[in-house]
């Protein structure tokens, strides 16, 4: 990838990711302050829900879809747009209600603030950002797949603000969601012709062949993810809201890197073989260094960083800001020598074991340690998980990347 169209590419989606970014860190403190921390814990628990039934919903869109719409010619585009929307519309009919139900067992409270929530995290899977990510076209995926959902939960919290009404934030919420997917999907059909429409299961079912292995390491990831806040919230009730609110300072400073590791996975394939060695090794180099700086700024700045954005209702103890650093650390390692460098060697398999290698690791240690140290040891099973994770990556990596490296890489 050339250095003009990096720039460019982190440009604009770098844009969406910054105005996501800052919205989603604004929220925090308007729904804590605002509602409560127990509403906070109640849409804590009904995301991290939604968060797996999501993977379901999407179905390997999200994963393969980008390269799919690259590799095919403008004719085949909405044909095979038409077909996954078609799919995920079959899905989410299926799976929300499930996912509804789960999250409301979990919870216990709240009913309608926790279907509204659910509903908003798991239809998002009807949204186009992978297919404008596959035609190149950060300026849509900002305007059209970004901004509406953005609006709808900025429109919220204000109202959530001025009223203290979180149903109306989540009714706001739900509503950026729908519009965002509805104009994406006008926008793109109209662009692409050559679609045929139908409703018929039978189509939506058969859409799904050969998509079973993005989604089943996207599940088994999403598993040791989102769990563990369910669990705390089933047997420490009294932690989600503090946890919850660790957990969600780690997805933001993720989040927040995702320009990164786009512009590392178009730079870093090339058709030299020591020269894409050499290129990994660097990314692998800058990975470790990141990794170790979020994890220290992470580990002395995330109770002081809690404290702000929870209006000072919440306070992230040290014990549980020190696994959560070292969960931080391990992640922004692992998704650059994963997704950045891994895939350039076309070493998806080792990708897929890490993650299950990880998911095995923090599903047997999360239960036994929050029974032994509480909210703490569930993030410490987390952390030695993605600690895991990283480790089969790098194994797998290093003979890869001990070539010499050429002049002008």
């Amino acid at each position: 990838m050339k250095t003009k169209t990096a720039m460019r590419f982190a440009g604009g989606y770098g844009l969406s990711v910054a105005i996501s970014g800052i919205v989603s860190l604004a929220i925090i403190p308007a729904i804590i302050v605002a509602a409560g921390s127990d509403a906070w814990a109640t849409i804590a628990v009904a995301q991290a829900v939604s968060g797996f039934a999501y993977v379901f919903a999407v179905y390997g869109w999200g994963v393969i879809g980008p390269t799919e719409i690259a590799s095919r010619p403008a004719e085949d585009r909405g044909a095979y747009f038409f077909d996954s929307l078609l799919s995920r519309v079959w899905l989410c009919l299926v799976i929300l209600p499930v996912a509804i139900a789960i999250a409301l067992l979990v919870v216990g409270h709240d009913a309608l603030l926790t279907a509204l929530t659910v509903a908003s995290g798991v239809l998002v899977a009807l949204g186009a950002g992978w297919f404008y990510v596959g035609e190149s076209s950060p300026i849509r995926f900002l305007l059209i797949d970004t901004l509406p959902r953005i609006a709808g939960t900025v429109v919220g919290a204000a109202v959530l603000i001025a009223t203290g009404d979180v149903i109306a934030f989540a009714v706001l919420q739900l509503a950026g969601v729908v519009v965002s997917a509805v104009y994406a999907s006008w926008n793109i059909l109209a662009r692409y012709p050559g679609w045929r429409f139908g409703l018929s299961p039978i189509r939506a079912t058969r859409n799904l062949a050969g998509q079973a292995s993005p989604v089943v390491m996207s599940a088994t990831a999403s598993v040791y993810v989102n769990v563990p806040i369910v669990l705390i919230d089933l047997f420490l009730p009294q932690a989600t809201a503090v946890y919850a609110l660790a957990e969600r300072i780690v997805r933001l400073a993720l989040y927040s890197t995702r320009p990164v590791v786009q512009v590392a996975q178009g730079w870093v394939p090339s058709p030299l073989p020591e020269v894409q060695a050499a290129r990994a090794r660097r990314v692998t180099l800058i990975a470790l260094a990141l990794g170790a700086l979020g994890g220290i700024v992470y580990g002395v700045a995330g109770p002081w960083i809690g404290e702000i954005l929870s209006g000072a209702t919440l306070t992230i103890p040290v014990a549980l800001a020190v696994p959560m650093a070292v969960n931080l650390a391990a992640i922004l390692a692992s998704q650059l020598t994963g997704f950045a460098c891994l895939t350039a060697f076309g070493l998806t398999k080792a990708l897929a074991t890490s993650t299950v290698v990880g998911a095995i690791v923090g599903t047997l240690l999360m239960y036994p340690l929050l029974l032994w140290i509480g909210a703490p040891g569930v993030a410490w099973g987390l952390a030695t998980a993605e600690l895991c994770v990283l480790g089969v990556q790098l194994a797998t990596l290093f003979p890869r990347i001990r070539r010499s490296e050429p002049v002008g890489s």
